[in-house]
């Protein structure tokens, strides 16, 4: 089958279309030949290795040291069809349409996938994909909507509290905004001024370009921010943070972890620096949102699976505009 390889650590030049042996599932799973794939921020990451050494070093040795030998197809998002299924395999059947996760053992740019029937926490999630989704769509949903999800839910977000999403126009912004409206909140998105328009379609009360305007001086406070973006600024973001507010920071690194510390101890603000469990759950919550009509991924480009290095390069030039998806040809 062809498969995206990761060759090597470092810029997307390292991703190559390439014949790899097509997997078979055992007794426990499904084969999947796969319609669809996302590009993620984690994958760009992973590829570049770029992430703080707590992380980079345990990766380079779970993935290779030198070069990812042993972890050779990134992709952690997929949609696609169930073309086999393992002897013990009850849920799924040959023809089922399916959405969601691959875990750390990623492996969703190629043609065909194996996953278990019942992954354990660290193997993703998976399910029956909504009918009015088209697999490009399906593929964006899953790690961004479950990650977004996990926050709402974990500062029990109540209807006219105010909700700051810095970065709101990437995959797990989009989405945030759409499920913050569902619970009645003050939304506040802040991201580049083309992306404002389509941020308040999805239901954002107030816009901020950060290009023009210090939104961080500004006097308003909030219950709840969603940072994707992290950087240097986290502790000035802090401050619009109301007493006993949540906030979460998707990318991190040791001093944002420190700060979190502080700040909880000090100034009884829960800044939380975590993950969704990616839980069966989670992704069924989404797939009847997104039924209901409630919930919609965007889809910035779609790029062909053979030009794989080209959509991270894309997805990484600050442009992106939701999410980015790998469409597998034959």
């Amino acid at each position: 089958m062809k498969a995206i390889v990761w060759t090597k650590y470092g810029p997307p030049e390292g991703l190559q279309l390439q014949e790899v042996e097509k997997p078979v599932p055992q007794n426990d799973e499904i084969l999947i030949k796969i319609h669809a794939a996302s590009v993620t921020a984690g994958d760009c990451e992973i590829r570049r290795l770029e992430l703080p050494l707590s992380l980079s070093f345990p990766i380079r040795l779970y993935a290779g040291f030198r070069k990812p030998n042993r972890l050779r197809i990134l992709g952690q998002e997929l949609s696609g069809e169930v073309v086999q299924a393992g002897k013990d395999v009850t849920l799924f059947h040959v023809g089922d349409q399916v959405f969601g996760t691959t875990g750390f053992s990623f492996g969703a740019y190629g043609e065909y996938i194996c996953l278990p029937e019942k992954p354990d926490e660290t193997q993703g999630t998976l399910t029956f994909m909504p009918e009015n989704l088209s697999y490009e769509e399906a593929a964006a949903v899953s790690t961004a909507g479950m990650e977004a999800l996990h926050y709402i839910h974990k500062a029990c977000l109540k209807k006219d509290q105010k909700v700051l999403i810095i970065g709101a126009g990437g995959s797990i912004g989009t989405l945030a905004v759409q499920i913050a409206r569902l619970y009645g909140a003050d939304i506040t998105a802040v991201d580049s001024g083309e992306k404002l328009e389509m941020l308040k379609n999805l239901g954002a009360d107030h816009t901020v370009d950060y290009t023009e305007k210090d939104y961080i001086s500004q006097k308003n406070t909030y219950d709840l921010i969603i940072d994707v973006v992290g950087g240097h600024s986290v502790y000035g973001r802090l401050k619009m943070l109301k007493r006993k507010g949540y906030y979460f920071l998707a990318y991190a690194n040791f001093s944002h972890i420190m700060l979190g510390i502080w700040t909880g101890v000090i100034l009884k603000k829960k800044v939380r620096i975590e993950s969704s469990g990616q839980s069966r759950e989670e992704i069924e919550m989404l797939k009847k949102l997104i039924e209901e009509g409630k919930l919609k991924p965007v889809i910035d480009k779609i790029f062909p699976l053979r030009e794989a290095a080209e959509a991270h390069r894309y997805a990484e030039s600050g442009h992106k505009i939701g999410n980015v998806i790998l469409k597998v040809d034959r």
